[in-house]
């Protein structure tokens, strides 16, 4: 473990990065105290007897693909919180499955129902090595010294990207000639090992957040497998 976890008792969301199945517990373990689990995927409770653990500790579960279902779940999350109780969540949505980003982009809601209930934010990283896992606690961060949801957002995104490096750079960072040619490969499918069976790369490409421009992007490109080729559309088959 890198740095130490907050000492009061206050209320305080630990926005934590995601990369395994494990990540609720062994952070939790770090903590030496109890808040509530904030979990996107409700067949989590279902699976083997920790999901019962999950439940008798403090879990607010979601369907990340139904509309309500999110609406509802962050209301008893609010409903948490302004009762003083704390809350762990996983803003990237997914485990980070990327090989060169140290933090993926962020859901706005932990932002969000930070500044709604007042609530402080301790950034959390967490890398695993081989069985070993390596916690990194940042700084407690205040949402009333940012103007807005997104300010916020981009902050605690910076600061878990910061937390990220402090780990590899004191497990050791890697020079890029030591890399094998086929190093995000492997990576991938080490990856796909790790988070078999419960997820796989198309559920972790579909719950985390995109951006705008990346829906933009995906919409622009949804319909050209379906596209007839004519003169009128030769220009979108040109390869420069």
């Amino acid at each position: 473990m890198i740095g130490m976890p907050p000492l009061h008792k206050e209320r305080v969301i630990f926005a934590c990065t995601h990369i395994g199945e494990n990540d609720l517990e062994n952070i939790y373990e770090k903590l030496g105290r109890g808040c509530w689990w904030f979990v996107g995927d409700p067949n989590f409770m279902y699976r083997d007897i920790s999901g019962l653990f999950v439940y008798l500790n403090g879990c607010i579960f979601l369907d990340t693909d139904d509309k309500d279902d999110r609406r509802i779940s962050y209301l008893r999350v609010v409903e948490v919180l302004k009762g003083g109780g704390s809350l762990m969540i996983f803003p990237e949505g997914a485990r980070n499955g990327s090989e060169n980003l140290p933090v993926m982009n962020l859901f706005p809601g932990t932002a969000k129902m930070a500044m709604e209930t007042n609530t402080s934010i301790v950034p959390v990283a967490i890398e695993q090595y081989d069985k070993r896992f390596v916690i990194n606690f940042g700084h407690v961060t205040c949402p009333e010294d940012f103007c807005n949801i997104g300010e916020l957002t981009r902050n605690i995104r910076d600061a878990l990207a910061t937390l990220k490096w402090g780990i590899w750079e004191k497990e050791g960072v890697q020079s890029r000639k030591s890399l094998p040619e086929n190093y995000r490969k492997l990576f991938v499918r080490q990856f796909e090992e790790r988070i078999k069976p419960y997820d796989t790369m198309a559920s972790v490409e579909r719950t985390r957040y995109h951006t705008r421009a990346e829906i933009e992007q995906r919409d622009a490109f949804l319909y050209f497998d379906k596209l007839i080729p004519c003169r009128e559309n030769a220009f979108l088959l040109r390869t420069r």
